[in-house]
């Protein structure tokens, strides 16, 4: 059923994310499958992949039985990417009967709880006296009150660790912004019923650009085999959202600072540290760590440093690629959500037509479009056919 030249790469989840495993993978030979509930989605459209149904991909035991049931048809050990936390934490957790058929690309279970716990990792950060943005975590009524006379406004809730009906309520909304001490309060009677264990944070004010990230990949030693850096550009939704736009940039601090924190938490594996500048003490707070593939990867990928391909090579025993130096800046666009991410912009006076304009200048690579792969963009470009765009233009 499937070819026994080279293990498989399993890839957990088609949509942007999976899609740049997938290509990053198929692109050098190596036999990837993917596996999703809507395999009719545009990204899902790629020829690098054979593609797998699975109904109830997010609901536990599923996807896990036809995990085993696909290794135990690989002619060899596959090796595992999950694209999102669902998949990534289920994969963890149930780690001792996939091993039999698969490779991990993931640290160890308490490693992965760690990024996966909002509250763990930011008590971990701050024993650790690493830099993070002023933080508590409620337990009580009293505590609230007491959080609300103390936190920086404005602030933002979030969970810990968004559930099945965080994400099913607020499938694009990560966290709420409160400008007010009334403001939280009033957030408090309404999100207590839905997700008990919320986060408040001081929000870091400054425009989407000051965000930087690292790319990472870690040896069984915590020693690093390939370090990415760049920033985001432009996000969707606007300032609490994932990339719409990077931009590739070496940055030895922000290289530095994620290989400490990845060696402190013992991480190992394929990950990421995601940073703001905060211009009030010019100093960069962490905002999270995950351990998995981070949704503009595709960009290092673009650049000459193909992480996924790495992490693979290194988990079969192959021998490691040569990663390209730094080099000039290269973009990274996701079609669809930079045009939605634009129009808020422009909307709200926070970017002029001149400037939207202008980001779009000098060296690019995209989310979607690509010319050895057409089938994702075409199907992308029907979509948005189909979409109200006037009524999203007029708000």
């Amino acid at each position: 059923m499937y070819s026994d030249h080279l293990p498989a790469a399993v890839v957990l989840g088609l949509g942007q994310n999976g899609l740049a495993t997938v290509r990053s993978l198929g692109r050098q030979g190596i036999p990837v499958i993917g596996i999703d509930r809507n395999l009719r989605q545009y990204t899902a459209r790629t020829r690098y992949c054979r593609r797998l149904l699975c109904t109830d991909f997010k609901s536990g035991e599923g996807l896990v039985d036809l995990l085993v049931d696909l290794g135990k048809r690989l002619p060899r050990r596959g090796v595992l990417f999950p694209s999102g936390d669902f998949s990534l934490e289920l994969v963890s957790e149930k780690r001792e009967r996939l091993a039999p058929y698969y490779h991990f690309s993931f640290p160890q279970k308490e490693i992965v709880r760690l990024t996966l716990n909002k509250r763990q990792f930011y008590t971990f950060a701050a024993l650790k006296n690493f830099p993070i943005p002023q933080t508590f975590f409620p337990q009580s009524m009293d505590e609230w009150r007491g959080i609300a006379d103390q936190v920086r406004y404005p602030c933002i809730v979030k969970p810990f660790q968004p559930n099945l009906g965080w994400r099913k309520l607020f499938p694009d909304q990560k966290l709420f912004t409160a400008q007010s001490r009334e403001d939280l309060l009033r957030m408090q009677d309404r999100l207590i019923p839905l997700h008990k264990d919320l986060i408040v944070q001081e929000r870091i004010p400054g425009r989407d650009d000051r965000l930087s990230f690292s790319l990472t990949y870690l040896d069984e030693t915590s020693q690093p085999l390939g370090i990415f850096t760049g920033r985001k550009l432009r996000q969707y939704p606007p300032d609490f959202g994932t990339s719409s736009m990077a931009q590739s940039l070496w940055d030895p601090w922000i290289a530095s600072k994620s290989i400490e924190i990845l060696q402190a938490m013992k991480f190992t594996g394929y990950g990421s540290v995601e940073f703001r500048l905060d211009l009030r003490d010019n100093a960069y707070k962490i905002i999270e760590v995950t351990a998995r593939t981070w949704f503009p990867h595709g960009i290092s990928t673009a650049c000459g440093q193909n992480l996924t391909y790495l992490a693979y090579c290194h988990l079969v025993g192959l021998p490691l690629p040569e990663l390209d130096e730094p080099r000039s800046p290269v973009k990274w666009i996701h079609e669809e959500r930079d045009l939605r991410s634009s129009i808020d912009y422009l909307r709200a006076g926070r970017m002029t037509v001149r400037e939207w304009l202008s980001s779009y200048r000098g060296k690019k690579t995209f989310a979607i479009s690509a010319r050895d792969d057409p089938a994702p963009a075409l199907h992308l470009l029907a979509q948005m056919l189909s979409v109200p765009w006037r009524r999203m233009l007029k708000g």
